[in-house]
């Protein structure tokens, strides 16, 4: 690596995040040459699609600052072996092994001045340093150099635009995952069959088989034990608020970002979560019982419904059939809400914040995003997907099928970790590597879900400037305690809705919400623009 300079206010900025013993790497590099940001390598004008995938003529070794998931990059991952006898580049990597702490990681490199060739980061940290000088815009090298990314941004604006700063440049390409669906309904199909009842259709056929889990007995035991709606996630229980067209927190309604418990909607959703909470409709330890509520409430036959993803969802189905005999834990389409629509609020992000670039000190970046193009063929994508053929999988009929040991133990995306595929650096995904482990319940639910348009539009995620990033982190941070800590006491019954809700609202516009949203819009409205 070699040490980058880059603008004092960066070395300013880490020095008050990370303290003054770092301030070293930041000092008197300014007599250093500053390579032209995005100025290619000399090799010729605009590129023709590849006919061969080596980025570099000769070996070429780019050092990388690389960690997902928790898992740091290693230099004996079989994807990225294979990719370097490919492309004739190989990475090195320039984290321990033992790094647990991303950000840390990232604001350490950045405070020494030592950029590795490679960074991998989130949107946030690519645009503000890239915006610095630390980063290569990356739009003429795309546009020169990588036919293959070139003619994907040009399909999927959206990735563009995300990867896309507030100065209308990229400095990082982001990752684009695959499928729509990511949660959905489900209910204890067996307890509706055993009351007789009908899967719900509406709101209201929604509370009224809750109120039947709760006083029937659907488990059989003599013991009114029955949670008829459980989550995992304390904050699951405002996922109920979308049955009365509300939100917990920001959403798009006529084109334009709105705050869920500003908007009309929220006062009516709120009050009614916290009457069914009041009812035992609920489970009373939402808020507490952590992560393995799933585990427990349905291992041990108690839990009635839930609204969770589908996959690990439909899963019980498998795991729990020979301990609970007729056990059937299945999809239903979002109940129709109060005003009589039938919205799922959830979707996977069609482009995450998760992404790669080029630092302004590597001394290869036609190669580098050469190499960044190789996973945008054919072959890349395959495996960055799925692995490596015949180690991760086998073609079968002309598709990746994967092998044994990847598909034990369902933890598919874990097992390919350790050969490199998966990370989620920057690739289009293919959900088919999904799809081979999910079971038919699962499957259909999905298909459900996406075949009906049931998924609402999403917020994409947006360019702030410098300054605005400043605001929404003075603002933000206090506005979405506020709210969190007001919705569970009203829900709790601990403070009276109708009595400190205005009160909430002017102190929500107090604390800057107002500010926010209009912040929010701005940045979405260039993100259309792009």
């Amino acid at each position: 690596m070699k040490k980058t300079t880059i603008r004092p206010a960066v070395c300013s900025i880490m020095a008050l995040a990370l303290g003054g013993s770092l301030l070293a790497g930041c000092g008197g590099n300014s007599g250093a040459e500053e390579p032209t940001a995005g100025s290619p390598s000399p090799a010729g004008a605009a590129a023709s699609p590849q006919t061969s995938v080596k980025a570099s003529d000769k070996p070429l070794s780019l050092s990388v600052h690389l960690m997902f998931d928790g898992n740091v990059f290693n230099e004996s991952w079989a994807v990225f072996k294979r990719a370097a006898e490919l492309t004739n580049v190989s990475l090195k990597a320039t984290l321990p092994k033992t790094v647990t702490d991303r950000k840390e990681a990232f604001n350490m490199m950045m405070a020494s001045g030592e950029i590795s060739d490679i960074v991998m980061s989130t949107k946030a940290n690519m645009d503000k340093f890239g915006q610095e000088g630390a980063f290569v815009p990356l739009n003429d090298l795309i546009d020169k150099h990588a036919p293959n990314i070139k003619a994907f941004l040009a399909k999927r604006p959206d990735v563009r635009s995300v990867g896309t700063a507030a100065d209308g440049k990229m400095y990082f390409l982001p990752f684009a995952p695959d499928g729509e669906a990511a949660s959905g309904w489900f209910i204890r199909q067996d307890w509706l069959d055993k009351l007789g009842l009908s899967s719900p259709k509406t709101v209201d056929d929604y509370y009224k088989v809750l109120k039947e889990f709760k006083e029937k007995d659907p488990n059989g035991n003599g013991q009114p034990d029955e949670i008829p709606f459980f989550s995992r996630s304390a904050s699951g229980v405002y996922e109920l608020l979308s049955l009365w067209a509300a939100d917990q927190g920001y959403a798009l309604k006529d084109n334009k970002i709105v705050y869920g418990p500003l908007e009309p909607e929220y006062k009516e959703g709120i009050a009614s979560v916290a009457k069914w909470y009041k009812e035992g409709l609920i489970d009373k330890e939402i808020f507490t019982r952590g992560t393995k509520a799933r585990d427990i409430l349905l291992g041990n036959n108690t839990g009635g419904s839930n609204h969770d993803w589908f996959a690990s969802n439909a899963s019980f189905n498998d795991t729990l059939k020979d301990k609970i005999t007729g056990f059937k834990f299945l999809p239903i389409a979002p109940p129709a809400n109060s005003k009589g629509k039938i919205v799922e609020p959830t979707a996977r992000a069609v482009v995450k914040s998760d992404g790669w670039g080029i630092s302004a000190s590597n001394k290869h970046p036609v190669e580098t995003i050469k190499f960044f193009d190789f996973w945008y063929t054919e072959e890349g994508r395959r495996m960055a997907n799925f692995g490596v053929e015949g180690l991760t999988y086998t073609m079968v009929d002309g598709k990746p099928k994967f092998t044994d040991e990847i598909l034990q133990g369902g933890q598919v995306t874990q097992n390919l970790y350790k050969y490199g595929a998966q990370i989620q650096f920057s690739f289009h995904q293919d959900f088919e590597y999904e799809r081979q482990y999910l079971n038919s319940i699962a499957d259909k639910g999905i298909s459900e879900y996406i075949n009906n348009k049931y998924i609402r539009q999403q917020i994409p995620i947006l360019a702030y400037t410098t300054e605005e990033e400043k605001k929404l982190g003075n603002m933000e941070a206090s506005i979405n305690t506020y709210t969190s800590e007001m919705g569970q006491k009203w829900i709790l019954g601990a403070q009276p809705l109708e009595a400190t809700y205005d009160a909430y609202v002017s102190k929500l516009k107090t604390l800057g919400i107002e500010e926010v949203l209009k912040i929010k819009n701005e940045a979405y409205q260039r993100y259309l623009k792009q």
